[in-house]
């Protein structure tokens, strides 16, 4: 008995020191770097394969230099044809870097580094463990994809690099996703996130390439977040909703504090309207949602699952006027504790795209009824109560 009440306590005080190891490590995360409005033009990918396609001419066009931060790098085809391409043109003098994080790409080989390098290519891994705050920085993960191309063109979406993305994933199947292509003003912001984040992987600073870009269609801005501001961003474009919020998220887990701030809108007669996948995948995730969807279903908000695969999305809309897009998830990871890049649009053809591209996905999902939480299994039950402990960290 004294053995298992010793070993109890050893268990809360390690779980004790995890909790204040994260919550110092916030404390003293980055400031969130906001840039100014700019005006650019933006294409719209939804299909892996149609990205590529894109991404890939314009790193064969290139003439000056690449900067490319992917969260995940897959040990495959797609993914050796990419960096066989970075390899060709830094053979061709041109200035590659290509960075990815540590733990997003675990399978990164060793091989495949070291062939990199010997073509020339600077590659760097985000995310090192480090003290004091080393739980923390095993959590503060670098979920950022970011693309810079001649500082003309970027790159910024939920798509990461691997054959999942092109529906061969056996799980998964069809892969929905939201990708944009900018050129024209603006890229110079994504080029001085990339170098100071390489300068938090290596120690060695760059300064940004001066650019002198045509003006686009569309205004935007960027935000660049490191677990500190963008709760603050998203529960400010919640008050400021007066007809309707969408929110399309591959996870759902908003905590308390934004799931408040929802619930005050529907008070206001704001309408809701969210779209997640119906799997996941990662486990447990789809019940850690079910606290916050129960709620927000039972105020009248409108909760639809999307069929057609899987969907990866990360789309906030107020008012069908605004879209915040980019790699954040609706969740207290993206919120509290991941490297996160986003993209607010402000007008431009581009919010109609992505307005009509919502109605699309939101067609072909299903909408849940009222009584979907009551007819629950016993078994999820049990995950949602269990998982809800750790959900923060999800």
């Amino acid at each position: 008995m004294k053995k298992v009440l010793f070993a109890l306590l050893l268990l809360f005080l390690f779980i004790g020191w995890v909790y204040l190891d994260i919550e110092e490590g916030v404390k003293e995360a980055a400031v969130t770097h906001q840039s100014p409005y700019h005006y650019a033009d933006f294409q719209m990918y939804n299909e892996g394969e149609n990205l590529y396609d894109a991404l890939f001419s314009d790193i064969q066009k290139s003439k000056d230099y690449i900067y490319i931060h992917f969260f995940i790098i897959r040990n495959d085809e797609i993914s050796n044809i990419f960096l066989g391409l970075l390899e060709d043109k830094a053979k061709q003098g041109v200035e590659v870097r290509l960075s990815t994080d540590r733990m997003g790409s675990f399978l990164f080989k060793k091989s495949m580094l070291e062939r990199l390098r010997k073509a020339g290519v600077q590659f760097s891994f985000s995310g090192k463990p480090t003290f004091p705050h080393i739980f923390y920085t095993l959590q503060n993960r670098n979920h950022r994809r970011m693309i810079v191309i001649d500082g003309s063109t970027a790159y910024i979406g939920g798509f990461n690099m691997g054959k999942e993305h092109l529906n061969q994933g056996k799980r998964l199947g069809h892969w929905e996703d939201y990708h944009f292509r900018i050129s024209g003003d603006g890229a110079q912001e994504m080029e001085r996130q990339f170098l100071l984040d390489w300068k938090d992987n290596t120690g060695d600073s760059f300064p940004v390439h001066t650019s002198f870009l045509k003006s686009g269609n569309t205004r935007y801005e960027y935000l660049f977040t490191d677990g500190k501001g963008l709760a603050e961003q998203y529960q400010d474009w919640i008050m400021k909703a007066s007809n309707s919020i969408v929110i399309a998220s591959p996870y759902f887990i908003p905590g308390k504090k934004i799931e408040d701030e929802l619930l005050e809108a529907r008070k206001r007669g704001v309408s809701i309207k969210i779209l997640v996948p119906l799997n996941s995948d990662f486990p447990l995730i789809k019940q850690a949602a079910y606290p916050y969807l129960r709620e927000l279903l039972k105020h009248g908000a409108e909760i639809y699952l999307y069929q057609n695969g899987f969907f990866h999305g990360k789309v906030f809309s107020v008012d069908g006027k605004y879209v915040m897009t980019g790699t954040p998830n609706f969740d207290t990871r993206t919120f509290y504790l991941n490297k996160e890049s986003i993209c607010s649009i402000y007008d431009g053809p581009i919010i109609a795209e992505i307005q009509n591209k919502l109605q699309d996905d939101f067609r072909i999902s299903k909408r849940i009824p009222d009584t979907y939480f009551d007819e629950l299994s016993l078994w999820d039950r049990l995950l949602e109560r269990t998982i809800s402990i750790v959900s923060f960290y999800l």
